[in-house]
């Protein structure tokens, strides 16, 4: 079986949670890095063609065992960056349909499956109609898959985080877009200026893109990454499976062996990992450190985004005890786990999954996290949910820790076996075999 995948950036360009499982997954049905337990159902029968962005950095392709990667396409090099964002729109679509092409033509082994990852199905209506027509009629199509981890196809802002307080509800339109992106001070991961607000030629550019890809729907098998995402879908008139993110609890188990020097007593060690953007929260979490003993705890953070020098204000003119800290790459991010107490979720808007809470179980960690969107999927019994948006609840929380100090007995926490490797990557081979028999039965 030959996949392609598409994806607009992947490791070592992280943009978000998607990369990461993009890049676990292709390990696990390849098996092509050393630290990947083997998967007997897979290994001999897949090479993997991955699509992709391309960057001064590093070679335009790139050949490892059963998987070659192709880094073409142009695209933005930043979602934080209006520059990006306009280049995005201006020039991904037409670069995923050139690339596709030269990469289907020059194969020595035909592609079974084209599996566009996020935003990149806005490609998939003029793939579909060029496949259809170069293929001859004694033979089928390859099918088109599309994972919707996030929702650009969903939402023009890509968050349906409604005027910036509560998860939206309704399908957009046009009117609706202007009413509630002249209210929020983000579009997606950049910020809102005055000049977007009321620019014309922005937010019909921008809607115009998100009809494009969330027509694109229409043609892909698709696959959502939780529950929730699969009733936003289904309440468009789109059927979907859920296949969730996949983690490979190795390097977490690897980290757990590694000796803490840790004083005791301690101050309280608090994580946050994440983009420093309103719509993931924070701000919540300094608010609501501003009242407790700073020699109570220590928070640090982890990330990069446009609230940064906000943040850091904040952090200085109420004495906290936190720190700042970029980005960190994720082969990191086992161990910063193992420095930690507790790890803080407290989104705002309504995540489509809650990779942070099965990382922190991989790591026996527990997670105080909100209760929007997909995040309640993807906790247990031993972590604590609060509302969103809630800074006195956070508090709450975090204090009634401070005070029960048996919590960090707490140990092996439980990663369901619905985001093991194995599970994922057996179930997606299946709809792919599906597919791939019901085009040649047809």
């Amino acid at each position: 079986m030959h996949i392609l995948f598409i994806s607009e950036y992947y490791p070592p360009a992280i943009m978000g949670g998607g990369e990461i499982n993009l890049q676990t997954l292709i390990n696990s049905l390849t098996n092509s890095t050393t630290n990947t337990p083997p998967n007997p159902t897979n290994t001999q029968n897949i090479h993997i063609s991955l699509l992709t962005s391309s960057s001064p950095n590093l070679p335009k392709i790139e050949i490892h065992p059963n998987l070659t990667i192709y880094r073409h396409l142009t695209t933005g090099s930043s979602p934080s960056s209006l520059l990006g964002n306009l280049s995005r729109l201006l020039f991904l679509k037409h670069s995923i349909l050139k690339q596709t092409k030269k990469i289907i033509q020059q194969q020595n082994h035909p592609i079974d499956i084209i599996h566009f990852i996020g935003g990149t199905i806005i490609a998939a209506k003029q793939l579909k109609a060029h496949l259809k027509k170069k293929t001859p009629s004694s033979k089928q199509s390859i099918p088109l898959f599309a994972t919707i981890e996030s929702y650009p196809t969903l939402c023009p802002k890509a968050d349906r985080w409604y005027k910036q307080q509560k998860p939206c509800a309704v399908k957009c339109t046009l009117p609706k877009f202007l009413s509630c992106q002249c209210h929020c001070t983000e579009i997606g991961k950049m910020k809102n200026s005055w000049y977007l607000k009321y620019n014309p030629l922005f937010f019909l550019l921008t809607y115009y893109y998100y009809h494009q890809r969330n027509q694109a729907l229409n043609y892909c098998n698709l696959i959502a990454i939780s529950k929730y995402v699969q009733n936003l879908l289904q309440q468009q008139g789109h059927q979907s499976i859920v296949i969730p993110n996949i983690l490979d609890t190795k390097p977490f188990e690897i980290a757990k062996k590694i000796p803490q020097n840790k004083s005791n007593p301690s101050p309280l060690r608090l994580l946050y990992l994440g983009s420093l953007i309103e719509s993931k929260g924070p701000h919540i979490i300094l608010q609501s450190l501003k009242d407790i003993n700073p020699t109570l705890y220590h928070l640090n953070l982890y990330g990069n985004g446009i609230l940064k020098p906000q943040l850091q204000q904040y952090i200085t003119k109420h004495h906290l005890n936190a720190t700042i800290h970029p980005h960190a790459p994720y082969e990191q991010i086992p161990q910063l786990y193992q420095n930690a107490d507790i790890i803080l979720f407290p989104s705002i808007w309504p995540e489509p999954f809650g990779r942070i809470p099965i990382e922190a179980h991989a790591a026996d960690k527990i997670v105080i996290a909100s209760n929007i969107g997909a995040i309640p999927e993807t906790v247990n019994k031993n972590d604590i949910i609060i509302p969103p948006n809630d800074p006195q609840a956070l508090k709450n929380a975090i204090m009634e820790l401070l005070d029960n100090k048996s919590f960090k007995q707490t140990k092996e926490q439980k990663v369901e076996s619905k985001y093991h490797l194995k599970t994922i990557t057996t179930h997606l081979q299946q709809i792919y075999r599906n597919s791939i028999n019901k085009q040649n039965t047809t």
